[in-house]
């Protein structure tokens, strides 16, 4: 034997043994695994029992009433056409689970296993020869082929997104699905197909996927869809004998009968519908109603209780977004200017009573946030773009205005005035105008909650003191919606999700491809191919350092871009619930702060509710379909 293959048989002996340490099993070109998590180890082992999370004995039964704002007309939620209603991935299941104490792991749903190529370029996954559809026929590869198909040609542009790295699908077997990956560089991406929804192709063979429909389907998840009142009501159902019901990665969870979600237009109904009772659990997103309005009786009784829910999510990309597709806003300097004028500390302190902290990144409680001057590493990454880049980047933190005292509002305006002369505005008899059409500064400003709309006003004002007229313009939930898949707006107030781990669904929010596409996330429509460049650095990062590094650079020039005005968070979600369940310990886990599944129905604290007389009104008796809808239309 000589040298050279010598040190070629040692070296291959000393890959063997660092692959055989961190994967389950190895074999020349692939590993077999139980889990997966994109960068770092799995908490729970291959032989787990359930999620530290749950209460693995909890009790089924009993059912929870849940109430949201807006009304549906669709029972498919991944599709541009129609409103469908909130909660409708409870009929769902997918490959894998991810576990919501955990940074982006995954675990086994429907998929029992899966085998990784080393290279990246290909992955298998074993189906449990026991899954199956709420009508009991068995849930096949092709039934994961097609969902995987329907959803990246016919569903909404985020699947396109997410899957544009896949070549082809192969049915190995009934129970076996190969993926081919073109250039697979993303940590991400196995995680991403292991989220697929899982649909029944025979069902789909007669209904059209893309078309609206309020028929109910095959469920291949824990609950079914069992009535339906069409933009008013729904109940899921538990599906009796589900197959997934002892996986370790459901045990515990899903354990009411049925879950009813009333739809609301008024939010002050909706509010007086939780008071009442006809509704069980609420997430308050007012800060005046959680510090001014939870002294109703319930309350004072202890049948309602309050929690402020630790968690480590983030809010998201949340704010005031331009629309850049318009020319109005084509300009940077005047979404500058406008930022200038946009005064948060009277909006907190007489709107949001003090509960929430500024944003100052697209991607807030999470460490991408790009603070200070760019590092030595962000510096590296972002060099070749620099005569693309604004020179303050690289010279200065981004920091937003302050707005503590008369003086600093002269100080905004005085710049932002500024700001405007220099893209082609000057004011004249108090009303700003362009310099060479004579066309006054008009825009709208698009919601959908009577609860922005304080903040819009406030807005209004504020914008008066420059010469900017800003239209409020509030319209209904399915309007609303049907304005934003057509883009149709100039600005408005946002959230776009952010999850722990950046990936693929960043091309849906903020890439060149994604901006004129209908039903997107790029609410903002940004064309910059530094964003574009820096979107696939971030879903190549090979390890999590490196992600941190590169999502810090493209949060760092989303910033310096202007394309919304950031908003606000708070550190903890506050919740109010009636006092008839029993909840594990958490009561929701960190990263799925309000979730309901591992709560359960306790009959004995129901009885003592139901009993009129300390509460003054009978809460469990049934609203009449007239009294449903009087709520429903604020007629109360």
């Amino acid at each position: 034997m000589n040298i050279f293959s010598y040190v070629v048989l040692k070296l291959s002996f000393i890959l063997v043994v660092i692959l055989g340490l961190s994967l389950p099993l190895y074999t020349h070109n692939s590993s077999v695994q139980y889990g997966f998590a994109p960068f770092g180890g799995l908490k729970y082992s291959e032989n787990f029992k359930n999620f530290d999370y749950v209460n693995p004995q909890a009790p089924k039964g009993g059912r929870i009433k849940l109430g949201v704002l807006g009304t549906f007309d669709s029972l498919n939620p991944f599709i541009i056409k129609g409103t469908a209603p909130d909660g409708m991935m409870r009929c769902y299941a997918t490959l894998l689970a991810p576990a919501y104490d955990e940074m982006a792991s995954h675990y086994p749903y429907v998929a029992k296993s899966l085998e990784i190529a080393v290279d990246g370029t290909w992955v298998i996954f074993k189906l449990n020869p026991e899954a199956c559809f709420s009508d009991k026929t068995p849930i096949t590869a092709d039934d994961v082929i097609f969902s995987f198909e329907s959803l990246r040609q016919k569903g909404q542009p985020l699947y396109r997104s997410y899957y544009q790295a896949v070549v082809k699908t192969e049915k190995l077997s009934d129970h076996q699905i190969k993926f081919y990956l073109k250039n697979n560089k993303s940590k991400e991406l196995v995680a991403v197909l292991g989220q697929i929804p899982l649909l029944s192709k025979a069902f789909y063979e007669k209904i059209p996927f893309d078309q609206t429909s309020l028929t109910p389907f095959p469920c291949s998840g824990p609950y079914q869809v069992a009535t339906v009142e069409a933009g008013r009501s729904l109940v899921y159902q538990r599906v009796p004998n589900w197959w997934g019901e002892h996986i370790p990665s459901q045990k515990g969870s899903h354990n009411f009968d049925t879950i009813q979600v009333d739809f609301y237009r008024d939010p002050n109904t909706l509010f007086e519908a939780f008071k009442n009772g006809q509704i069980d659990m609420r997430v308050e997103m007012s800060a005046k109603l959680w510090t001014t309005e939870y002294n109703f009786p319930a309350v004072k009784q202890g049948h309602v209780h309050k929690y402020s829910i630790q968690h480590k999510l983030s809010y998201g990309s949340y704010g005031l977004y331009f629309n850049t597709r318009r020319p109005l806003f084509a300009n940077r300097l005047v979404r500058i200017a406008l930022t200038e004028m946009f005064n948060f500390e009277w909006l907190n302190k007489n709107l949001l009573f003090n509960q929430y902290k500024r944003n100052t990144t697209y991607f807030p409680c999470f460490p991408f946030a790009a603070t200070g001057l760019p590092g030595k590493a962000e510096r590296t990454l972002l060099g070749p773009f620099k005569d693309q880049l604004p020179p303050e980047l690289f010279t200065q933190p981004f920091t937003l205005p302050h707005h503590h005292t008369e003086k600093d509002i002269h100080v905004s305006r005085t710049k932002a005035l500024e700001l405007l002369r220099q893209a082609g505005w000057v004011l004249k008899n108090h009303t700003l105008v362009h310099a060479q059409t004579g066309k006054p500064f008009v825009f709208e400003f698009l919601i959908n909650n009577p609860a922005t709309q304080k903040i819009a006003l406030h807005f209004q004002n504020y914008l008066k003191k420059v010469g900017i007229e800003m239209k409020v313009t509030l319209i209904d939930t399915s309007t609303y919606q049907e304005r934003y898949d057509r883009q149709d707006y100039d600005m408005i107030l946002h959230v776009i999700p952010q999850g722990p781990t950046p990936g693929n669904e960043q091309r849906d929010m903020w890439s060149m491809t994604a901006a004129d596409q209908p039903g997107t996330w790029n609410v903002a429509g940004i064309k910059n191919p530094v964003i574009d460049a820096l979107i696939e650095k971030v879903i190549e990062s090979p390890d999590y350092e490196t992600l941190v590094v590169r999502a810090r650079a493209l949060d760092r020039v989303l910033l310096w871009g202007y394309y919304m005005i950031p908003a606000w968070h708070q550190d903890t979600i506050p919740i109010a619930i009636w006092d008839r369940f029993g909840f594990p310990d958490p009561i929701c886990p960190p990263y799925a702060p309000t979730s309901i599944h591992g709560w359960w129905f306790e009959p004995d604290k129901n009885k003592h509710l139901s009993d009129p007389q300390p509460l003054g009104m009978g809460v469990e008796k049934p609203l009449s379909r007239w009294q449903r809808l009087k709520l429903w239309l604020g007629m109360n």
